[in-house]
């Protein structure tokens, strides 16, 4: 089997002379003899064992199969998986978190009463507790497929039955970019947006589902999303300040560097923040891939970003169905998310991407300054 190392890989220096190897995307690590770095750079493209003990002898095998073992050399496939996030959602804690956010729930249910129609077969991509897959159902679906990579894919068949669409609620557990349905589906429903909407780099997993399972005029909800920004006149001290050298003599200096390059997600007071900036609109599916210019009218010390979901286009004399999370909004579970970067007045360029190290985090860059966010 070829395989690659990660693409997030962090090498330390023991004082021993050993080194120790993480990646944090795939909760792996292990300590090793500081030579077995060369296997990682050999593996830097795939690689078989065989391979490595051609170039490195014996000991380049060995190394390599305590390497692959430590979960530090993977199938190409998987090089930029990111198994933590999902092992994170596995957790009733993180579905607590989501559950109790009712503005959340509440515009996913308006939307889904307004899209779904008898005849539909719907994807709840990415189902989790199956609460999605289950409105989707109450409102009217034929049938539902609720796809769900995690642990928690056995508790949905018994939402769903507890709540009266126990046959028509079907549990696929799979990969959501790989899965393949035994029939098309024309309604998608998916609740996998991060922070400033595309972080935890899920689009191409949704993109991939789309593409494989859903009929060519497939209704989605929400069926886009909305950027928004504003500055703030002067950084928060929640940004930066913790990261200065303390009245008791720690120094924390060093780590102003790496705060720099991180969001930080919270809520955003309506005073803390000038007028709000549009930045556009973006429609599902898409590609964690997006850019735009916008103007600043004065200076400012940050950044604030939030989205806003549009579950349901206004038809028949109906409303549109939207979920803004923004600072003047109901609150959600999204908060907004602060940018710890300066910027004048003027116009700036805006492009968001995939991290090279992380699929999963994203990179905000504005003009050159980059910003991750996860």
């Amino acid at each position: 089997m070829r395989l690659v190392r990660p693409r997030d890989l962090l090498v330390t220096l023991e004082p021993d002379g050993a080194v120790m190897i993480r990646s944090t995307s795939r909760g792996a690590g292990a300590r090793a003899p500081a030579w077995a770095v060369q296997i990682l750079a050999f593996c830097s493209e795939p690689r078989t064992r065989a391979e490595c003990e051609q170039a490195m002898g014996p000991t380049g095998a060995q190394a390599f199969d305590g390497l692959a073992d430590a979960g530090l050399l993977v199938p190409a496939e998987e090089q930029a998986d990111s198994p933590v996030i999902f092992a994170n959602y596995a957790g009733v804690d993180i579905h607590r978190y989501m559950l109790n956010d009712e503005v959340r729930l509440q515009a996913y249910w308006e939307g889904l009463k307004a899209v779904v129609k008898p005849d539909d077969v719907v994807i709840d991509a990415g189902s989790g507790t199956g609460v999605l897959a289950t409105m989707a159902a109450l409102a009217g679906a034929k049938r539902v497929y609720a796809i769900e990579r995690t642990d928690f894919a056995q508790v949905i068949p018994q939402v769903a039955a507890d709540s009266g669409v126990g046959d028509i609620v079907q549990v696929v557990r799979a990969d959501l970019g790989q899965v393949e349905l035994p029939e098309k589906a024309t309604v998608m429903v998916t609740e996998t947006f991060g922070h400033v909407a595309f972080a935890e780099g899920m689009m191409e997993d949704v993109l991939a589902c789309v593409q494989r399972n859903m009929v060519a005029d497939p209704r989605i909800v929400p069926f886009a999303f909305s950027l928004h920004a504003a500055p703030l006149a002067t950084a928060p001290k929640d940004l930066l300040h913790p990261f200065r050298k303390r009245p008791e003599g720690v120094d924390l200096t060093s780590l102003l560097g790496d705060a720099r390059g991180r969001a930080h997600d919270r809520k955003v007071l309506p005073a803390e923040v000038g007028p709000t900036i549009d930045l556009g609109t973006v429609a599902m599916p898409c590609r964690t891939e997006w850019e735009t210019s916008f103007e600043l009218p004065e200076a400012c010390g940050a950044l604030a970003m939030w989205f806003t979901l549009h579950m349901a286009p206004g038809a028949d004399g109906r409303a549109p169905v939207d979920m803004p999370s923004g600072p003047h909004d109901p609150t959600t579970h999204w908060e907004q998310t602060l940018l710890p970067v300066a910027l004048s007045a003027g116009e700036h360029h805006l492009r968001i991407h995939r991290a090279p190290e992380d699929g999963r985090t994203i990179v905000i860059d504005i003009d050159g300054h980059e910003v991750r966010s996860r």
